[in-house]
């Protein structure tokens, strides 16, 4: 009973001196994502895609700081409305003002704090491939519980939809992992989509979806808000085709990791940053 009586405040000290022990911080990390557009390869069997994008939209999400966007003359530079945009009105944007020892996170970087410049080039120089995004930015990486997963928004602007959208997510489970649900998204220009509802509606007497523009329902006007059609003033581009990149992997740092299917490819690289 001594014993039990000399060991039990030794045991509540103990106790207490872990639960005052501080978190660990979470660890930085410059990261580095360049996704690329692959050569289309004819084949016998050739993969079938779907024609119009089905997004899985997170809660929140973080957008990146000073991107540079690729703008055409497909592209409509006004600013997109809530309505507009194929985000659900319950997904909420975070903002992001965090800084440690002078880092800012999710902030683009110049092109010279890139390590895959090399990578950029070879791209560049290789006949069918074109870099869709290649962007690297600083950020602390949490674990898989407190991941806000990173909205990409690349490639070219047809009126007001990216051709390359989705999420990335970047956490830590005793090891790193990356995972993606990013969908490259295929447009045709039509000068006046709604014409082919009178000539449809004439032939077939109903309202069935109109599979030879992407499978859009044209006389749904809910779809309007998604990413299926989109316009620039009077011109309207309807989605035909959109692969799905969608997988999960582990990541080692300083490494240059490959993710694809078929038609587009990423390359990722991951950093540990010193902020002592």
């Amino acid at each position: 009973m001594t014993f039990f009586r000399a060991t039990l405040p030794l045991a509540l000290l103990s106790m207490l001196a872990i639960a005052e022990t501080p978190a660990a911080p979470e660890r930085w990390f410059q990261v580095e994502v360049m996704i690329f557009e692959n050569p289309e390869i004819e084949v016998d069997n050739a993969e079938t895609w779907p024609s119009f994008p089905e997004f899985n939209h997170p809660e929140s999400y973080i957008r990146l700081k000073g991107i540079t966007e690729i703008l055409t003359s497909n592209s409509d530079t006004q600013e997109i409305s809530a309505d507009e945009s194929n985000t659900p009105d319950n997904v909420i944007e975070v903002e992001t003002e965090e800084l440690n020892n002078g880092l800012e996170a999710f902030v683009a970087l110049s092109e010279f704090e890139r390590q895959l410049n090399e990578q950029h080039k070879k791209l560049d120089s290789s006949r069918g491939f074109r870099v869709l995004f290649h962007e690297a930015w600083n950020q602390p990486v949490p674990g898989r519980d407190q991941v806000i997963p990173i909205r990409i928004d690349a490639g070219e602007r047809f009126g007001r939809q990216s051709e390359l959208q989705g999420y990335l997510n970047l956490y830590v489970e005793r090891y790193l992992h990356l995972s993606t649900d990013l969908q490259l998204i295929k447009y045709e220009k039509s000068t006046d989509p709604f014409s082919v509802i009178g000539e449809f509606s004439s032939a077939t007497n109903n309202s069935q979806s109109l599979d030879d523009l992407g499978g859009f329902n044209l006389l749904n006007a809910d779809s309007l808000t998604n990413t299926s059609i989109t316009r620039k003033s009077d011109q309207f581009y309807i989605s035909v085709r959109s692969a799905q990149l969608k997988e999960s992997r582990r990541m080692r740092s300083k490494e240059i990791h490959y993710l694809d299917n078929p038609l587009f490819g990423m390359l990722v690289l991951i950093t540990p940053i010193d902020v002592q």
